[in-house]
C-alpha cells in the first residue's frame, strides 16, 4: 500500500512568475525606449536663406567730347601731304614735324621747323618752313575758320639741293574741314591733308 502524497500549494510560484513577468516587460519596455532615443535621429535645422543680391548702380556713359572741345590741345603733325605748283610744276609733296597749339580762348600758334619733299621729271624740291604762326580760329563740328593772322620766320625753295628761292613765312585763312576723335586729328582741305596725334602730358597713359 502506498503511502498518502501530500497536497502541493501552487499560490506562491504563480505570484512569483507573475512578478517575473511584470519585471522583464518593464525592462523590455525600457531597454526599447532606450534604443529609440539612441537610434532616432538629430534634428535637422532648416537651411538659412540666401542673402539677396545687393542692388548695383548703373555707372552713367561719359558724355561724347564735341569736335570742337577735342581740338582744344596740343598736336605733333605725323602726316602732311599736298600738290603744289612749284616753279610752273605740279609736285606732290609730304612731310611732318609741325607743332599745333589750338587754344580754349580761341587762339592758333604753330611752330614749323619742317621740309616738305618731293620729286617731279627726276627733280627733287624741297619747301622748307622755319619760323611760327599766330591765328584766331571758331570752329563748329566740321569745320575751322581763321582770323587776325601773322607770321615770323622764313620758307625756302630749293630744286636738286640748290635754292632757288626764299620769303617770309606766310599762312592762309582759308576754312579748312576737320575731324577729331580721342588723341587723333585730321585737318584737310582742297589738294591737301594734315594728320596729327595728340601731345600727352607726361604720366597720362597712351
Amino acid at each position: 500500500m502506498q503511502p498518502e502524497q501530500q497536497r502541493r500549494d501552487w499560490t506562491v510560484p504563480i505570484v512569483v512568475g507573475v512578478v517575473v513577468l511584470i519585471v522583464a516587460l518593464v525592462v523590455c519596455l525600457g531597454g526599447a525606449a532606450a534604443a529609440y532615443l539612441l537610434t532616432r535621429p538629430d534634428p535637422v535645422a532648416p537651411p538659412s536663406p540666401s542673402p539677396s543680391p545687393s542692388p548695383v548702380a548703373a555707372v552713367p556713359s561719359p558724355t561724347p567730347v564735341s569736335p570742337a572741345r577735342c581740338l582744344i590741345g596740343q598736336w605733333r603733325e605725323t602726316s602732311y601731304t599736298s600738290s603744289a605748283e612749284l616753279f610752273g610744276v605740279t609736285v606732290q609733296l609730304t612731310g611732318a614735324g609741325t607743332l599745333l597749339s589750338y587754344g580754349a580762348d580761341g587762339t592758333l600758334v604753330t611752330v614749323d621747323k619742317v621740309t616738305r619733299t618731293g620729286t617731279r621729271n627726276g627733280d627733287r624740291y624741297e619747301v622748307i618752313h622755319n619760323g611760327s604762326t599766330r591765328l584766331n580760329y571758331e570752329a563748329d563740328d566740321e569745320m575751322i575758320s581763321y582770323s587776325n593772322a601773322s607770321a615770323t620766320g622764313t620758307t625756302t625753295w630749293k630744286v636738286n639741293g640748290s635754292v632757288r628761292d626764299r620769303e617770309n613765312l606766310s599762312t592762309t585763312i582759308t576754312p579748312e574741314r576737320y575731324t577729331c576723335k580721342g588723341d587723333k586729328l585730321r585737318v584737310y582741305g582742297d589738294g591737301y591733308s594734315i594728320e596729327a596725334d595728340r601731345i600727352l602730358p607726361p604720366g597720362r597713359p597712351v
